[in-house]
């Protein structure tokens, strides 16, 4: 029975208090070194190999660079996935019987870039339903908040507000939302308890779905930042299609409402399910289906819709 590796530590109960309480920590040296030359690899891998959404994503800067679902395309994703402790602290945090992996997300931004990532919530991209999640951001350089080391407001997990989802390149599918837009922290940012760490390789930071984040563009000339984000369900976690106009990105058979499970969500704790395995075993699957027709041509609709209303990404940028 195959099965994650055992992590080196387990989160304390500190961490745990400070989890729930703020919606994110920090964990100084966490990673092991192997781990993180899975990761380099694996991003290194992706950046010569772009996968369709990748290329897309990646279009609004030179030097910018985001792709997902890595693991589906890359050896050494997938075995961080099945193989390394991660799920273990997932577990921790959610209080979570069954861990699954929900995706991986690259992003890099070499010096110079200006490419910020504006304050958002996750699950408000996300068609998923629930409070057993979390998402781990893992760097392999030395990041700071001037080359765009990610900012959170601590507590904003437990806010009413729900936010719409706007992409680092306002994407009008993103944009054309009745959710709210969320606040400029960095206009008024003596309002907000606002938190950003110094990290080295090894450290990681792990947060809820709802706490708001974001990130400037590296405003340095010689630091590159690259990170890996992993994304990680629970028990609760159910589809909920209706929650969102952005689709998943490969074919998902679920139904809305049941828990998410098979191969797009594979098990990772207590156990790997074989069949899942088996289906990653296949190969390369196509990002193009159904699906990724009907997000097409929500985008043009969504487009032309703000157009009409006068609206554009200007009206979307943020105090950096």
């Amino acid at each position: 029975m195959a099965v994650a590796a055992s992590p080196i530590r387990k989160l304390t109960q500190e961490e745990l208090d400070a989890y729930e309480r703020d919606g994110v920590i920090m964990v100084k040296g966490l990673v092991d070194k192997n781990w993180l030359e899975m990761i380099e690899n694996g991003i290194n891998e992706a950046l010569n190999n772009a996968s369709l959404y990748g290329r897309y994503v990646s279009r609004i800067a030179d030097g910018y660079n985001m792709d997902s679902y890595l693991w589906k395309h890359t050896e050494s994703i997938r075995d961080l996935i099945y193989y390394s402790p991660f799920a273990y602290w997932a577990q921790q945090l959610m209080g979570s019987e069954e861990v699954r992996f929900f995706y991986d997300q690259m992003f890099v931004k070499e010096p110079g870039v200006d490419a910020p990532t504006p304050w958002h919530q996750d699950l408000s991209f996300w068609p998923l339903k629930g409070n057993q999640i979390c998402s781990f951001w893992i760097p392999l350089d030395n990041v700071t908040q001037e080359n765009s080391a990610l900012q959170y407001v601590k507590g904003s997990h437990k806010w009413s507000a729900r936010y719409r989802p706007v992409s680092p390149g306002a994407d009008p599918i993103g944009m054309d939302s009745d959710l709210e837009v969320a606040p400029d922290i960095h206009a008024e940012i003596e309002k907000y308890d606002h938190v950003c760490w110094d990290m080295e390789p090894g450290d990681v930071t792990m947060f809820h779905p709802l706490t708001l984040h974001g990130s400037s563009g590296n405003k340095t000339r010689k630091h590159r930042r690259r990170a890996l984000a992993l994304r990680w369900v629970g028990d609760d976690v159910v589809y909920a299609p209706e929650n969102t106009a952005i689709p998943l990105p490969y074919k998902y058979n679920g139904q809305a409402g049941k828990q998410v499970s098979g191969p797009l969500f594979p098990r990772i704790l207590p156990s790997h399910v074989p069949t899942e395995r088996a289906h990653r075993a296949k190969g390369v699957e196509s990002q193009f289906h159904l699906g990724s027709l009907k997000t097409l041509l929500k985008s043009r609709v969504s487009a032309a819709k703000l157009k009409l209303k006068g609206v554009n990404k200007e009206a979307f940028k943020e105090t950096w």
